[in-house]
């Protein structure tokens, strides 16, 4: 009788764990996967791969322009200074400021504003003094250099504020520049000069070629200053110091790239 209900116990457990499991492959991790090649990066990347094959090149003419405006210079910047040497130097500072004071005197003299004299320079150093061999002698002295920049909007004035100057007790001239105090409409010509000389050499090209201009795609511009020393008229100098302002040039440059029209 008690093996009887302990077979019974048994079959009815087998029976229950029947019952309560999943049918094999329903809901299952391999079920739930999805089907292979759907949505993958494998496919993704097929219609990528097409339309890389598929980019094209534009048509275009790339060509440079280059133009140039002159005019005469209205403004000149002198820089010119004094120099001293002395072995002590609390007395080389006081000889280089006697002789600037004497220089500025000399330029206000000549009307030139107080506004237009600028100190570009002002150095002090220490020298070592060497004999003819070469060799220290142990002696040292010092040198002080104080220049001044000159604004001149007179130019028949810039030979007599160099004269003047120099008669004060300047001894260092640093240079002479010309130029134009507002060189905006000579940009504006070159500018101009350098976009009709850009055209001009592709619409050349593409009639060389048998094609027609489009659209600009692309524009790039350089621009320059330079002074050429030409000789304006006889007395720039003004009875001083013989100088020529001569002429101020701007050149603009141009790259432009058009598309070529079908």
């Amino acid at each position: 009788m008690k093996r009887s209900a302990f077979l019974l116990l048994i079959a009815a457990f087998v029976l229950l764990t029947a019952c309560s499991a999943p049918p094999l492959g329903a809901n299952t991790p391999a079920a739930e996967a999805a089907p292979l090649g759907a949505n993958t990066p494998a496919a993704e990347a097929a219609p990528l791969a097409a339309q890389t094959g598929n980019e094209s090149f534009p048509r275009t003419i790339s060509v440079n322009g280059s133009g140039t405006a002159s005019a005469a210079p209205d403004v000149a910047y002198i820089t010119l200074g004094v120099e001293t040497i002395d072995p002590d130097p609390a007395r080389v500072v006081d000889e280089s400021t006697t002789k600037m004071e004497a220089v500025l005197a000399a330029l206000k003299d000549l009307g030139i504003a107080e506004a237009d004299i600028q100190t570009v320079n002002y150095s002090l150093w220490i020298e070592q003094v060497h004999d003819r061999e070469g060799l220290p002698t142990g002696e040292t002295r010092y040198h002080l250099v104080h220049q001044v920049r000159i604004k001149v909007t007179d130019l028949t004035k810039t030979g007599q504020v160099l004269q003047a100057a120099l008669k004060a007790g300047a001894n260092t001239v640093a240079g002479v520049d010309f130029t134009i105090a507002d060189a905006t409409a000579l940009q504006q010509q070159a500018r101009d000069k350098a976009m009709a000389s850009a055209r001009a050499k592709a619409e050349q090209l593409a009639a060389g070629f048998g094609v027609k201009l489009g659209a600009v795609r692309s524009i790039n511009e350089f621009t320059g200053a330079t002074p050429v020393p030409v000789a304006l008229s006889e007395g720039m100098g003004g009875g001083g110091v013989p100088v020529q302002g001569g002429t101020f040039n701007i050149t603009v440059e141009v790259q432009v790239t058009f598309d070529i029209a079908d």
